[in-house]
């Protein structure tokens, strides 16, 4: 199994470059939503559950936490997010205390494929925008319905191919073969909304902006920090013009 630096990593599109990892934190400093954007996943919410506020949601990769927060606030249910990023977890309890929520939200540090193993059900499990931690699809669902309450639903927030195209990426799947993963794993997908990612270029220029500024404060990692704005740049690319970016819905199927 990776590591959970190279975990971190893999998840936000450096594979390569574990060294990048301590540095992620200045990097996307005037991000706080990192990838899945909250209104989207309370307008699921609210069309797939009932009774919010009694609702369990476990965000697992939670970032800085801005999913969980607003879904706290607007539909005062529960949430639980756990991210290996520390710096990532302390931004999640401040914003959780500015939006007076902190009584709602808990934040954890922790690698989520271990601390996956102790928890127990929940009503709703987002996996936003952090590939694929567990495994492939069939891994994945697999290991989350194993904590998902029988009426619960299963968020992932992530990117596929069409069926017509070649593979646009390594880790990538056709739909075809993401259906045919859910299905072996009991889980069938009945929602998605699919657009391409917002906010990227304000986002980018931002990450671009202190890549250069560690460029210059360590020079002798330059490159470093250089090939993570490019490879950002190149990702994005692919998000618009070869793969499909989709926030998924998956419950478990009836049989």
């Amino acid at each position: 199994m990776k590591t959970l630096e190279e975990s971190i990593a893999a998840a936000m599109d450096s594979p390569e470059e574990v060294a990048l990892v301590p540095y992620l934190p200045y990097i996307l400093q005037d991000s706080w939503e990192l990838g899945t954007p909250s209104e989207t996943i309370i307008n699921i919410i609210q069309k797939h559950c009932k009774a919010y506020s009694t609702l369990r949601i476990l965000d697992l990769g939670c970032g800085k936490g801005a999913v969980s927060v607003k879904l706290a606030a607007e539909l005062k249910c529960k949430c639980y997010g756990i991210d290996g990023i520390p710096e990532f977890i302390e931004v999640s309890k401040a914003k959780a205390r500015e939006y007076g929520v902190d009584i709602l939200c808990r934040f954890e540090v922790g690698d989520i494929r271990e601390k996956i193993k102790t928890l127990g059900k929940f009503d709703v499990i987002i996996l936003g925008a952090i590939g694929q931690v567990f495994g492939d699809y069939y891994a994945t669902l697999t290991t989350l319905s194993e904590h998902l309450n029988p009426d619960g639903i299963i968020i992932i927030n992530d990117a596929y191919a069409d069926d017509s195209i070649g593979f646009p990426h390594p880790l990538v799947l056709h739909i075809s073969e993401l259906l045919r993963q859910a299905k072996k794993a009991g889980m069938e997908m009945i929602d998605e909304c699919t657009d391409s990612p917002t906010n990227y270029e304000e986002d980018y220029e931002n990450l671009k902006k202190r890549c250069k500024e560690l460029m210059t404060k360590y020079p002798e990692k330059a490159s470093l920090f250089e090939n993570y704005a490019n490879s950002q740049a190149d990702e994005y690319d692919a998000l618009v013009n070869r793969m499909i970016c989709s926030i998924m819905v998956f419950r478990n199927a009836v049989k």
